[in-house]
């Protein structure tokens, strides 16, 4: 029995459109509603809505707004449901990361059919962030544990990264026979300048950054578990200098002519600023071969980050303070695009071709119009799979680190921007840590543990 064009176009646009599961808040709806009056309704709904709560990015983006929210235990519990799904996917990548491909979930179809877990800066960073609950529920040996876990987790993405360089390979082979040229990036791609960005260049990779490891220096230190511990904390540090210089600039001691000296103590300031770049998948036209009648090809992309600041200053009585910016998440994000471009390019060109070839077929079978409505009716269902491939959206964008010693029970000022904070520190304790969050312009937490 022959099928009509619609009806093969209607199996072609089922099947493609599969993957795609309910959604709670779209990227835009979470991301544009972290100003004051809106956040609590945002948590709530996030919260609320669990279509997507088998999915890693769900739980990270939870996570973070529980955390902004002040409600660090439920913090954890969220980071912990996010490395449950991750750790049921590397246990199973590990038995085969010859063919890590099929673990990502490479498919014929659409991009947006991929289960997302991650990148390697989401990864450390979601470690990082959540040894920052600990933190602020006074325990120490808890958040240096997460640390450690931060540098554990790096080793698979190092194989996992490896086996996509080789996964890679073999799809640019597959595409040469299928002949199509595959080495340059489309001038009409949206990131081809930005991947070329001096500060992207510079990374010296996608995962490990300067604030992570500075954070763990400072917890080993508090925590008092650096020594025991083979010296973690100068190991972190030194490894901190090595990804940036200015990290050194994060440490400041009062003058040695300070008349106060015997009363003094240590503070610690952590910013956590903006949102960082939102995932989103890029449909370009690309000519693959002369039998296709309307192809494209999906190149995962990003969109800008946003409510980030440019600056932060910190004065006390005797200090003018301007801590490093040590998290660039946006450029480790452009990092992780720009080293794994040539395999998603490639793999982007097999599932566009795979698609022409069977938009060739039913136009050779119905003439010109069913192949057009076929090709046409696959990026239709793509581009509703490619709807729910999402990454971390409100994790953010910039981390500001800075320890100084100060005076007890004196002002300390930090400026974001147009935005002043204020606060008295302690008269009775060693040393304090304060974490600063910065959703919006509007909405500025400020949480602080002493000990």
């Amino acid at each position: 029995m022959k099928l009509s064009p619609f009806k093969i176009a209607l199996v072609i646009l089922c099947i493609s459109s599969m993957p795609l599961q309910a959604t709670g808040l779209d990227s835009n709806q979470l991301r544009s509603g972290l100003s004051e009056n809106n956040f609590s309704s945002t948590l709530a709904a996030l919260s609320s809505d669990k279509s997507d709560d088998n999915k890693f990015w769900y739980w990270l983006n939870l996570a973070r707004l529980q955390q902004a929210n002040g409600d660090f235990t439920a913090s954890i519990q969220s980071f912990e449901a996010a490395y449950a799904i991750l750790d049921e996917y590397e246990n199973r990548a590990t038995i085969s990361l010859q063919n890590i491909g099929a673990f990502i979930g490479s498919t014929l179809i659409s991009k947006g059919s991929e289960s997302y877990y991650g990148k390697g800066y989401e990864r450390t960073l979601m470690h990082t962030l959540n040894a920052l609950n600990y933190m602020m529920l006074s325990d120490f040996e808890g958040a240096a544990v997460e640390m450690r876990r931060m540098e554990q987790r790096q080793e698979f993405w190092l194989k996992e990264s490896e086996a996509k360089i080789k996964e890679a390979s073999e799809e640019k082979e597959k595409a040469r026979r299928q002949g199509s040229d595959i080495t340059r990036i489309p001038t009409n791609y949206s990131l081809a300048a930005m991947l070329e960005d001096q500060d992207v260049r510079a990374l010296t990779n996608n995962y490990q950054d300067p604030f992570s490891y500075t954070l763990s220096s400072i917890i080993m230190d508090i925590s008092g578990q650096s020594a025991a511990s083979g010296n973690a904390g100068e190991i972190s540090l030194k490894r901190a200098l090595a990804l940036n210089p200015d990290v050194s600039k994060a440490f400041v001691q009062l003058p040695i002519s300070s008349p106060l000296q015997n009363n003094k103590m240590e503070v610690t300031i952590i910013v956590l600023s903006g949102e960082a770049p939102a995932l989103k998948i890029e449909k370009i036209r690309f000519p693959i071969f002369h039998a296709a009648q309307y192809t494209s090809i999906d190149l995962p992309s990003y969109s800008l980050p946003i409510n980030d600041i440019n600056m932060a200053t910190i004065t006390t009585d005797q200090l003018h303070l301007q801590p490093p910016r040590l998290l660039k998440t946006d450029l480790m994000a452009y990092k992780t695009l720009k080293d794994e471009l040539s395999g998603e390019l490639a793999k982007s060109v097999v599932r566009a071709t795979t698609k022409a070839i069977a938009a060739k077929q039913v136009s050779d079978h119905f003439g010109n119009l069913g192949g057009f409505v076929a090709s046409l009716l696959f990026d239709v269902g793509s581009s509703y799979s490619d709807s729910g491939f999402r990454n971390w959206e409100v994790m953010p964008n910039s981390g500001y680190i800075s320890k100084f010693e100060a005076i007890k029970s004196s002002t300390v000022t930090v400026k974001l921007d147009n935005n002043r904070e204020s606060f008295v520190l302690p008269s009775d304790k060693k040393g304090i840590l304060v974490l600063i969050t910065y959703l919006t312009p509007d909405n500025i937490r400020i949480d602080h543990v002493s000990y």
